[in-house]
């Protein structure tokens, strides 16, 4: 049996303030949020018993939240605000949400890189999401080398989207714009640095002048073209809330 280590990125507490594509941080209370989580963690832990659960979360008091998750059976809550202080008022201030979750991750990887290294599988999971038709079947000895994605959506290009930069339609034939749903990805721990270096890259990226409205979904696509002969595209399901809109959302 591999070992699997799963990372929940999480904001249970956000700031007042909005995003570029939404006039609030939350549609959701900081309790309703908390309540969501905790869902989460029980769906994953349900769906892999013996995994590492680490949560690594933005909010400025969350002296309960730790206090809850000590309970849990081989969960750990990390506090973004004690891990990078810097990165913390970043992923709670900028207006791009894609950054600020890129930002979170790294934060988390590189600062835990050998503990993550430890483990076959790393998954990574968003809070207020929870999960079915997700099993252990393709987290096997032969796949430690893979990559997986649920499989993209696909959307036909619309060019006032403005993603010249990441336009594959010349090598791929397709008009279309393809996406990953970064709610829920997975992969053998040697791509660890392939996934810090995306991060990087959105991050990069996102900061340069009239980019700020480009999203980590329609990144991690572009950006693991390079990788496509290691990505497993998958028919996972997920479904949740919408942290924004409050809307129920299933992918």
């Amino acid at each position: 049996m591999t070992s699997k280590l799963i990372l929940v990125g999480s904001s249970i507490q956000p700031r007042t303030g909005k995003f570029t594509y939404s006039p609030t941080r939350s549609h959701f209370p900081a309790d309703e949020r908390f309540r969501q989580t905790i869902f989460t963690i029980n769906s994953l832990r349900n769906s892999f018993p013996d995994a590492k659960i680490a949560v690594i979360d933005s909010s400025d008091d969350y002296a309960d939240y730790l206090s809850t998750f000590r309970h849990f059976k081989n969960t750990e809550f990390i506090p973004l605000k004690e891990l990078d202080y810097n990165a913390f008022e970043i992923v709670n201030t900028h207006p791009n949400k894609s950054l600020c979750e890129s930002l979170l991750l790294n934060t988390y990887y590189n600062q835990y890189k050998k503990e993550i290294l430890s483990y076959d599988y790393h998954i990574h999971a968003c809070g207020r999401y929870f999960y079915w038709d997700f099993n252990d079947k393709l987290f096997t000895e032969e796949n430690k080398d893979k990559i997986f994605f649920k499989r993209p959506l696909v959307f036909p290009w619309d060019s006032s989207w403005r993603y010249s930069h990441i336009d594959l339609r010349h090598e791929t034939g397709e008009n279309v714009l393809k996406q990953y749903c970064t709610v829920l990805y997975a992969f053998g721990t040697q791509h660890l640095h392939k996934f810090i270096d995306i991060n990087e890259a959105a991050i990069h990226l996102i900061q340069q002048p009239g980019l700020i409205h480009y999203d980590i979904e329609t990144l991690s696509y572009y950006l693991t073209r390079q990788y496509k002969d290691a990505i497993i595209e998958t028919d996972w399901r997920v479904c949740g809330w919408d942290g924004t809109s409050g809307r129920f959302m299933y992918y």
